[in-house]
């Protein structure tokens, strides 16, 4: 679990910073594996962990150029990344490799840019 974690962890730091190079990602939430199965019955060892960073860009806040150039560092570092249409200004992107998910959000009222990812669930 640890290894999926530091793996998810650092593809969200590098990704943040490649899409926004004069900005320090900042993770801002990584509480360790939890049990996403828990708090509906109990049931389940599984455990997954989430990761959350987040960069900004104040100077070109485009967030269509956020996401497509998001896109694009994924696809170069192996995931399959797909654009979703944008919705009231909600921007985003899609990506999976190997049981691991990412979106990438921008949105057009907001200069934060947020790489989530999940790790695969492990039992």
């Amino acid at each position: 679990m640890t290894d999926g974690r530091e793996f998810l962890r650092s593809e969200l730091v590098a990704v943040a910073a490649a899409v926004v190079p004069d900005q320090q990602p900042v993770v801002t939430h990584d509480p360790g594996p939890v049990n996403p199965g828990v708090l509906f019955d109990g049931r389940g060892p599984a455990t997954v962990c989430r990761v959350s960073v987040e960069t900004g860009n104040g100077k070109d806040p485009d967030p269509a150029a956020v996401v497509a150039a998001a896109a694009d560092v994924l696809r170069a570092r192996g995931w399959n990344a797909e654009v979703a249409e944008p919705e009231n200004g909600h921007y985003r992107v899609a990506a999976s490799r190997d049981g691991f998910e990412v979106a990438v959000h921008a949105w057009a009222s907001d200069w934060r840019i947020t790489f989530t990812g999940e790790t695969p669930l492990v039992s």
